[in-house]
């Protein structure tokens, strides 16, 4: 009785949380960090330098690598309203899809969290940061085949989700980091094809250096926090540990230095790690392996004292 009544408490502080994050979030006066996307395709439809454009608002700044601008280049013809509730749209079932692992097999806890980290997705949709679309596709497929080549693009967009190579590093997946590694790359470098100099300029007051930001409140506070949040991260990848997605999606929020909440849903990408939903058929290939050997030494063990005949022991299966 005692557990229901705490279960049905804490569902309710999540959702009720949850509800005035959004009522914050849905107040109006967001400007919209889509409104840099857009302005940076049309840029490229008319011919204009990517890199440059409006800077009297940081959201305005186009900061992410030139294949993203072009995949917009489509929604302007749309009109900006209407592409920006398409691309809101994107947004909305990105999210779906990030908290489909928690509520596919729904228990009080893990309802409780899709609740509060996909809340904090859905606060985003005013200012319709990527955000969403990043966890969502590798919260859908960083553990496939696709995963190093979505894992490389969303670096592409934000340097930061590079540490979930570590994921991969721990499960000796060395193939997968180095794709990872070096489709950012090659993304990132496309910059160069793109005036350079103007790049270099936008820098100016920034989330990620400025803002509100636990390196701004106090570099005191901010340092040991990022210094231990890597240093879980490394640990667990030596020991190879499965938690080490988990530690370096929490690491996300914790050591990147601004405050941005609808970051804590990078959560969301560890779960089909910690719910067992490992590479397709590389599980079910090693348990079939195991068990195929295991019958055969019982059927060899089986036929030697039915046909009273030594088999000799196998110092590989522990009685």
């Amino acid at each position: 009785m005692v557990e229901r009544a705490s279960r049905l408490i804490a569902m309710t502080f999540a959702v009720l949380g949850v509800l005035l994050l959004m009522g914050a979030a849905l107040n109006g006066h967001v400007q919209p960090d889509a409104d840099a996307y857009w302005h940076a395709a049309l840029r490229l439809r008319d011919g204009q330098p990517l890199y440059g454009g409006p800077r009297g608002d940081e959201t305005e700044l186009y900061r992410y690598a030139p294949w993203f601008a072009f995949g917009w280049v489509p929604l302007t013809y749309l009109g900006q309203d209407a592409a920006l509730m398409v691309w809101r749209g994107i947004l909305l079932l990105s999210t779906v899809v990030a908290v489909w692992p928690l509520i596919r097999r729904p228990t009080p806890a893990s309802v409780t969290l899709a609740i509060l980290l996909g809340g904090l997705l859905v606060t985003n949709l005013p200012a319709a940061n990527v955000t969403p679309l990043i966890v969502g596709s590798l919260a859908a497929g960083i553990r496939t085949r696709l995963g190093p080549v979505l894992l490389g693009l969303a670096a592409s967009l934000k340097l930061f989700p590079l540490v979930l190579v570590a994921g991969y590093l721990a499960e000796r997946r060395w193939r997968a980091a180095g794709v990872a590694v070096a489709v950012g790359s090659v993304l990132w470098l496309q910059v160069l094809a793109f005036d350079l100099p103007l790049y270099l300029q936008i820098g100016g007051p920034s989330f990620y250096l400025g803002g509100v930001s636990l390196l701004r409140i106090s570099p005191l506070v901010w340092f040991p926090i990022a210094v231990a949040a890597a240093g879980a991260v490394v640990a667990l990848a030596w020991r190879r540990s499965p938690w080490t997605w988990l530690a370096a999606t929490a690491a996300i929020p914790l050591a990147v230095p601004r405050v941005w909440l609808p970051d804590a849903a990078y959560l969301l990408i560890s779960v089909p790690a910690a719910t067992d939903e490992a590479v397709p058929g590389h599980d079910a290939a090693r348990g079939e392996g195991l068990l195929r050997g295991t019958r055969d030494r019982i059927e060899r063990r089986t036929l030697g004292a039915a046909t009273h005949v030594a088999v000799p022991r196998d110092s590989s299966v522990e009685e």
